[in-house]
């Protein structure tokens, strides 16, 4: 209890409690109970091990004491006490404390700060601007929620709906008594509290998508719900293009495969388009996804819109020998005419392997791009006519090039690469806004294209 009555003197509703850690399960030791954290990607078991105290919030607490914690006493936890915090507080605070955050980084208006003037293009900028976003996640990450075991949010008010929370906890051992421990509750970050409610918003209320008559596609956690249109307009245009060639194939069957499906959309529009042009060939949609929850999503989403021709399983492009065997199981068929892919268009290394939305958005060393490369030249249909030849679409975008992370014409040297040539081009500008006006890098995506590749083996 060192400098216990200096603490408290920074304001009236905060009590202080040394936390005792069990360095064996990372569990903390509090008038609470056992606590262990959970769904924080921020926090390693080092930094857990060297928490010292934890601040439990009440009612009334300002975001500027909480301001001064982060300054004066970094190995802390802040934790919204269950007894003597709402909600609907608890969420103002953590809004005011970001905003302290952004501030403590780049200023008020008046008077602004500028941590990138000494970058020397936007590469720098780019690295340094993820460095200051990560130290903001790893801040705010130490603001808390106790959930009990069952599930259940230990905080006063009204909560929104945010599914079965029992679902995002991890499993306590079924002989957890038997190894000198009883059931503990769990620390969750207060961030990714807000990102379960805003996604099962998502999957319980869904997105319409104009080229499926606006029928709702929906997104499980974990995984980008379709909200961007600029891709779905292009791909649904160039279906549209597809379907009027005289002959796409000689075959009665038509086989489609989505690389990286995500909830399914793109797999879905060309379904959509397929079955009502050529009806008189057999339509087959597969799909793959390194998310199991993206698999499940594009399932349910299958299954709402009622395509019984629409597979998805689990499997990962970037490990193609695996990949090949595992296609055989599936009983996915040796060639496809049309392969989807829309990988994700960042080339960055991943700051963090256990974030599941940097793993969505970045591509390092450009990996999944070439995959999609070495997926087609084995897979894609060959046939004599060139009309009927296998097609690669790749949606793409130059904000890896603009941002110099990725050599110019990357497409165009993968295609020489694996003797393809890109037969159709389209793009649409990338529509980006920032109400707020504190991305450094928005000039470089108001600038970029949203891209439509075909590509076909020469």
């Amino acid at each position: 209890m060192i400098n216990r009555l200096i603490r408290l003197s920074f304001c009236s509703s905060i009590k202080i409690e040394p936390v005792n850690i069990h360095y064996q399960d990372g569990l903390f030791d509090t008038a609470y109970g056992l606590l262990k954290m959970t769904r924080n990607p921020y926090l390693k078991q080092k930094q857990l091990e060297s928490i010292t105290n934890a601040y439990f919030l009440l009612d009334g607490v300002g975001s500027n004491f909480i301001k001064s914690l982060f300054k004066k006493d970094m190995n802390s936890l802040i934790i919204f006490d269950c007894e003597k915090m709402h909600l609907r507080n608890a969420i103002e605070i953590y809004q005011a404390t970001k905003k302290q955050i952004d501030l403590q980084f780049f200023g008020t208006p008046k008077r602004p700060r500028n941590p990138f003037s000494k970058c020397k293009g936007p590469k720098d900028i780019f690295n340094l601007y993820r460095h200051i976003q990560n130290q903001q996640k790893l801040m705010l990450s130490r603001m808390c929620l106790i959930v009990s075991y069952n599930g259940e949010v230990r905080i006063q008010g009204t909560l929104p709906e945010c599914g079965d929370l029992k679902y995002h906890l991890e499993e306590q051992p079924e002989n957890i008594s038997q190894i000198g421990y009883r059931k503990y509750s769990y620390l969750l970050p207060f961030s990714a509290y807000q990102g379960i409610v805003t996604a099962y918003n998502y999957e319980k209320e869904g997105v319409a998508i104009e080229f499926l008559n606006y029928k709702k596609i929906y997104a499980l956690y974990g995984v980008f719900p379709p909200t961007q249109r600029q891709y779905q307009v292009l791909f649904h245009s160039y279906m549209q293009k597809l379907v009027k060639i005289h002959d796409v194939t000689h075959s009665s069957l038509y086989n489609v495969i989505d690389l990286g499906c995500g909830t399914g959309v793109l797999g879905f529009i060309a379904n959509d388009v397929l079955l009502r042009s050529l009806k008189d060939k057999e339509i087959n949609i597969y799909s793959l996804d390194n998310i199991e929850n993206a698999v499940k999503s594009a399932k349910i989403n299958a299954q709402c819109l009622e395509y019984k021709n629409y597979t998805a399983e689990l499997g990962d492009i970037t490990d193609i020998e695996t990949l090949q065997y595992q296609l055989t199981v599936f009983k996915y068929p040796a060639k496809f005419n049309l392969i989807i892919a829309n990988p994700p268009w960042i080339q960055a290394s991943k700051i963090r392997i256990d974030d599941s939305i940097e793993n969505t958005v970045t591509d390092p060393d450009g990996i999944m791009l070439k995959s999609i490369f070495e997926f087609a030249n084995r897979y894609l249909q060959i046939e004599s006519l060139d009309s009927t030849k296998g097609r690669l679409i790749l949606i793409y975008s130059d904000i890896s090039q603009l941002l110099e992370l990725q050599e110019k014409e990357k497409v165009q040297e993968l295609c020489r690469e694996y003797k393809m040539a890109i037969t159709y081009y389209s793009e649409l500008p990338f529509h980006i806004k920032d109400p707020q006006n504190v991305d450094p890098l928005l000039q470089y995506k108001q600038n970029s294209r949203v891209q439509l590749f075909e590509i076909r083996k020469i």
